[in-house]
């Protein structure tokens, strides 16, 4: 089976902060399109700045609360390997914000010589309710793709989300396009089709041939809400996102047919799993009861505990498992002799 989700209490703490959720949105598609006859970057970011905006969200809620962070840090890892460096200060490269939310300026073209850059966002978070300070952080990763050098050997499909592809709460929508490159310049396609990414579809059955097996045609009878697929844009309501949705776009350009995939995320679904109970013994006697509780967009869900496998461990000060502790259920019960002087108890979510 499959863990979907987890929750954890620390058996001496009274109380546990926010969970938090941290995003990236950028202003630029994070393909570059680099043309080496005459050393081109499409886009360009001397002049078509990419701007990352950092995003945080309390889990089950719709409300960014990134401005209202304690710290916000910027971090670089060049080609997706080595240890991240800060970027502590602006310059010919980057623009670094000054007031929260701490933005990210890209404004050289950080790409001329390197494949790919992961950018990571630190936030610190002051808890309002508990007063701990809460650290969470996100990543986004921009990608060099290098035409041919023998003339302008080479065309490319890049879908992309222009607005960001998060949407929040069941609330909203985000478009998806299709930019048609031939070596550096854009081109216009004369077809498209978009489809939804659905295991059960097959090339005879719900897709075709150009999409293949494992992608939904999005048409006037199947379509979820989604509109524009048979143009460059779709927009896709929150409604057709059930947690993370991909789309793919097939789009034709001088009778050749090229295809690129997105992703959107909502940030509605991810299930947050609270402990409730007593978190605390004395003189190494007595025992407490434990339940795990669910919410989804900011209400409870399976109350009786049949939706779920919910699975317990314990792992002491030292982050070492208790291999004598193995307990099931929604609600289980612990007792003192379990716990060494502190430890975390975590319940671990199947899908039953």
């Amino acid at each position: 089976m499959t863990i979907v989700a987890s929750g954890v209490m620390t058996l001496v703490d009274l109380n546990d902060a926010k969970q938090l959720m941290a995003y990236i949105g950028s202003s630029q598609q994070r393909q570059v399109i680099y043309n080496p006859n005459g050393g081109s970057y499409t886009p360009n970011y001397t002049t078509s700045n990419n701007v990352l905006t950092p995003q945080l969200f309390i889990a089950g809620k719709n409300t960014d609360i990134a401005a209202q962070a304690k710290s916000i840090k910027w971090f670089y890892q060049t080609n997706s390997s080595g240890a991240f460096t800060e970027i502590t200060a602006s310059d010919t490269n980057y623009t670094l914000g000054s007031t929260a939310p701490k933005t990210l300026t890209i404004k050289g073209n950080v790409l001329a010589s390197a494949n790919s850059i992961t950018y990571m966002c630190e936030i610190i978070y002051t808890d309002t309710d508990t007063g701990y300070d809460v650290t969470t952080k996100a990543e986004y990763e921009i990608i060099k793709v290098t035409n041919g050098t023998n003339g302008q050997d080479a065309v490319r499909a890049i879908v992309w989300t222009p607005d960001g592809n998060i949407t929040r709460n069941a609330n909203g929508s985000v478009t998806a396009t299709v930019d048609v490159y031939k070596g550096s310049s854009v081109v216009a396609g004369t077809a498209f089709k978009w489809y939804i990414q659905d295991p059960t579809a097959t090339t005879s059955s719900g897709g075709d041939a150009d999409g293949g097996a494992g992608w939904r045609l999005l048409n006037s009878t199947t379509n979820y809400g989604i509109t524009g697929y048979t143009t460059k844009t779709i927009t896709v309501p929150a409604s057709a996102v059930q947690s993370v949705e991909s789309f793919k776009c097939v789009v034709t350009y001088n009778n050749v047919k090229y295809n690129d995939v997105c992703t959107i995320i909502d940030v509605s679904d991810p299930i947050v799993v609270t402990i409730v109970g007593t978190n605390t013994f004395k003189n190494g006697q007595g025992s407490t009861t434990l339940t795990a509780k669910l919410f989804q967009a900011g209400a409870e869900i399976d109350t009786a505990g049949t939706a779920y496998a919910y699975k317990w461990s314990i792992y002491d000060s030292n982050n070492v498992k208790n291999s004598s502790f193995s307990k099931t259920g929604k609600t289980i019960t612990a007792s003192s002799s379990d716990i060494n002087g502190r430890g975390n108890i975590v319940c671990d979510l199947d899908r039953s």
